[in-house]
């Protein structure tokens, strides 16, 4: 994965957030539906933020009440969903080529099998 820097108006704690947060979007396969669609609210991040409190009761479900509370914060600076929508991009492209490998192994190993089998 690369470096990416993120933006001085989050915390360490929001920062580990978003990580997960990206870690989750991409191990459920939605690493390219959820950038299609923060990069569609980039402009309208902060009335995103205030229509989380909205929706407050609900998303707990997913967050604690900490962890939502800081999301929430954390989404007032438009600086945070490119944050968040470059840790999705990192994180898919490192899980792409980990399953690429993957893939690549076990052609590999069916190749050898035929291969034995055709000897025996």
């Amino acid at each position: 994965m690369t470096n990416i820097t993120k933006p001085d108006h989050l915390s360490d704690e929001q920062v580990e957030l978003f990580g997960r947060l990206a870690e989750k979007v991409v191990k459920l396969g939605f690493a390219l539906p959820a950038i299609l669609f923060l990069e569609t609210m980039r402009p309208m991040n902060f009335v995103g933020s205030q229509v989380m409190l909205f929706f407050q009761p609900m998303i707990r479900t997913w967050f604690t009440i900490r962890e939502y509370d800081l999301f929430q914060k954390a989404l007032e600076n438009r600086e945070t969903l490119g944050y968040l929508t470059d840790l999705i991009e990192d994180r898919d492209i490192a899980q792409k080529a980990i399953e690429k490998e993957l893939k690549a192994k076990l052609k590999a190993e069916k190749r050898a099998k035929k291969e034995a089998k055709r000897k025996s």
